[in-house]
């Protein structure tokens, strides 16, 4: 009886990990689709002007992979610099942050673009004798999400920190409704979770995570704050760009922290607190001179225009020339 159930538990156990893994492929899919260059897309951003570096067949192409929300932006860096004429789907790839990084770690890629790296993260590469080189190429704002009939409309990062690790249970205490806080998180390594992490500190004690298989999907956490169940009491975390731009949902509203909106204008004067830079990531001693080239053309004034373009922040003053 107990070999039964036991064995009824694991197989429970498979078909929802597998579940997981096709719902993040299909979603891999829906979005890498709308952002490959050549295509005509109309999810990419184009120069006004001829890029200043064109790559020819005839060049050693570095192969960009990247997280979920930053498609668009290499997507349209290659559409500006790569050759129309190659096998494209070769050299972009959509792996999302997670697979990114432990193929850049294996040599499949050369350039990724994501969030800086988590413990595990650096962790892996240490291990595997490797360092990372991390090029900030513009800036992005962190952001807490609720559902849309939720009268709170900003928290301190103190009561952000408080709800998280279990000390605040209920809206009321912040200024909402007689609910129970209902506190998400994103898969561990995502590039989310791990912006998360970093913006609680260390020496943070976490509450465990509530599970749900969407999670591991970078839009499985706007889903569930917009109607878990039919819950208006949850909260959770995703980027600026994707809510605004590639997941937008009328069912749930971005908070301001510390009294401040993530707005672009609060973003480019780092009033949003929870404001940091996304990177192109290479492997050091690992680096052609073509992917040389295109991250210092990335960090130029025609790169950083695709990258405003996009709708995110440029490095402005912080860029290479």
């Amino acid at each position: 009886m107990m070999k039964t159930s036991l064995l009824k538990i694991c197989l429970a156990s498979t078909i929802l990990l597998l579940g997981a893994r096709v719902d993040t492929v299909r979603q891999i899919e829906m979005y890498s689709r709308d952002y490959v260059p050549f295509t005509k897309s109309t999810f990419l951003e184009r120069l006004d002007t001829e890029s200043t570096l064109k790559f020819t067949l005839d060049d050693e192409l570095p192969v960009l992979d990247g997280a979920t929300a930053l498609f668009p932006i290499y997507g349209s860096f290659a559409e500006a610099v790569y050759p129309p004429e190659c096998q494209i789907k070769d050299f972009v790839k959509f792996s999302k942050t997670d697979y990114a990084y432990k193929e850049l770690i294996s040599g499949e890629n050369d350039i990724i673009f994501v969030a800086e790296p988590s413990k595990e993260q650096l962790e892996m590469a240490k291990e595997a004798g490797l360092e990372f080189n991390m090029y900030p190429i513009g800036y992005e704002a962190f952001v807490f999400i609720v559902n849309a009939t939720n009268p709170v409309e900003s928290l301190t990062l103190q009561q952000i920190k408080d709800i998280y690790s279990g000390k605040i249970k209920n809206w009321k205490k912040v200024g909402g409704k007689w609910q129970k806080i209902r506190p998400f998180q994103r898969a561990k390594n995502s590039g989310s979770q791990t912006a998360f992490v970093k913006m609680m500190g260390k020496d943070f004690d976490l509450i465990p995570p509530e599970t749900h298989k969407e999670l591991t999907l970078m839009d499985g956490i706007i889903d569930v704050v917009s109607d878990y169940e039919n819950h208006a009491n949850a909260i959770g975390y995703t980027f600026r760009y994707f809510l605004e731009n590639m997941n937008k949902n009328p069912n749930v509203k971005m908070l301001k922290v510390n009294g401040i909106a993530p707005s672009v204008e609060n973003i480019r004067n780092k009033t949003y607190p929870l404001t940091d830079n996304f990177y192109a990531i290479t492997i050091k001693g690992r680096e052609s001179e073509n992917t040389k080239k295109l991250i210092a053309w990335i960090c130029s004034k025609q790169g950083q225009e695709l990258v405003e373009k996009v709708g995110y922040v440029s490095l402005g003053t912080d860029a290479i020339k």
